[in-house]
């Protein structure tokens, strides 16, 4: 595949969830025992990339302790491979559009050292089993500028309905932007997933560097499609939004069915590759019970599980009850207690007897080694 990719770490959406306070996006942790990394590195990898810059903006020890040098998705490598992209303070304050520009704008080495001639970018907001080279294939065959993903398939829709959407004629080139239109398309150009030529994106990037005043997103891809070709692939495969803490819950949930399992894990697209660990299997008590849940190896599980994420190391102690929830990584839930719709970061205690309880749509959360 002739292109290179770039992968943006931070959620650059105003996201100020509590999962997000020690790591950055692309660290979070999902599915029992991967991050959302892993889906933005296993697609690149699995469509012929080789060459992936991460941006990396701030709270990054936990993604750079995942990823290493990128040795599960052959990245390890002498020539291109992946490089780690941190901040710099080479552009002007008065040049910040946004953070996602100014991540670009600060990171343009990459782009000019780069030898491929088209750039794959995406943001880690979601997690899907995407084919990039039929994207790249799409932007080429359309002679697009910018070739932004949509998708007709994604989970966590309502979560979008502030985001930017678009509406595109029947050649699929995008016409106008609209942020409050239910008719136009549902995914949104916020997910920063996207291909565009090397060459033009250095050009626009210099362009906006020169800019005097600083522009919104929308102003800005509202002046772009007036003079540029940008165009919309639209596919059926499917995304699951996680841009906050509610849709991370429904989120989680959703992989309990076997269709969204299937789309993520089992897709000719290829696999998901996450960082290897040796675990021991799964402990069960004699009195543990579990109903449609995805655990992970080295949990210990000694009572009641319905409808869970388990992730590794986490244990449920004699006679504790866990509906609809997800356990983060050695997390421990005591003795009788009972949980219903929570979110339990890595190395949570809950005390014997304790019951938490939220919705849906209001999950209960415990931050990161808090004991209740």
């Amino acid at each position: 595949m002739d292109a290179a990719g770039i992968i943006l770490s931070e959620p650059y959406l105003g996201l100020k969830e509590r999962l997000i306070d020690k790591r950055t996006l692309a660290a979070l942790p999902f599915a029992s025992k991967y991050r959302l990394i892993d889906f933005s590195l296993s697609n690149m990898v699995n469509a012929g990339i080789r060459n992936v810059g991460l941006i990396e903006e701030k709270k990054y020890n936990s993604l750079m302790h995942h990823v290493r040098s990128g040795q599960e998705w052959d990245l390890d490598r002498k020539h291109g491979g992946l490089t780690y992209l941190p901040p710099s303070a080479a552009v002007n304050s008065t040049h910040r559009t946004n953070t996602r520009l100014e991540a670009l704008l600060n990171n343009r080495s990459f782009l000019r050292h780069t030898s491929e001639d088209y750039i794959v970018m995406c943001g880690t907001g979601y997690v899907g089993n995407i084919n990039f080279q039929n994207m790249l294939d799409f932007h080429i065959e359309k002679k697009a500028d910018i070739t932004y993903f949509f998708s007709h398939n994604a989970i966590n829709k309502p979560a979008l309905r502030d985001r930017l959407k678009v509406k595109a004629d029947d050649d699929w080139r995008i016409i106008s932007v609209d942020t409050s239109d239910k008719e136009a398309l549902c995914a949104d150009m916020a997910m920063a997933t996207c291909v565009v030529g090397r060459d033009y994106l250095l050009d626009l990037l210099d362009r906006l560097s020169r800019q005097s005043e600083a522009r919104s997103y929308p102003e800005i891809i509202t002046s772009l499609i007036q003079t540029e070709k940008v165009m919309a692939y639209t596919t059926d495969e499917m995304v699951i939004y996680l841009d906050d803490l509610p849709a991370y819950l429904s989120g989680s949930l959703a992989l309990l069915r076997h269709d969204v399992q299937q789309e993520l894990f089992h897709s000719e697209n290829g696999p998901i590759i996450t960082k290897t660990k040796d675990s021991p299997a799964t402990r069960y008590g004699e009195n543990a019970e579990v109903v449609n849940s995805l655990i992970a190896d080295g949990s210990t599980i000694e009572g009641s599980v319905e409808n869970c994420i388990i992730f590794r190391g986490a244990r449920i102690k004699e006679g504790a009850v866990v509906r609809n929830s997800v356990i983060m990584q050695e997390s421990t839930v005591g003795e009788d207690a009972f949980l219903n719709y929570a979110v339990l970061d890595k190395q949570v205690i809950i005390n014997d007897g304790r019951t938490l309880s939220g919705y849906l749509s209001h999950p209960f959360y415990c931050g990161r080694n808090e004991i209740i």
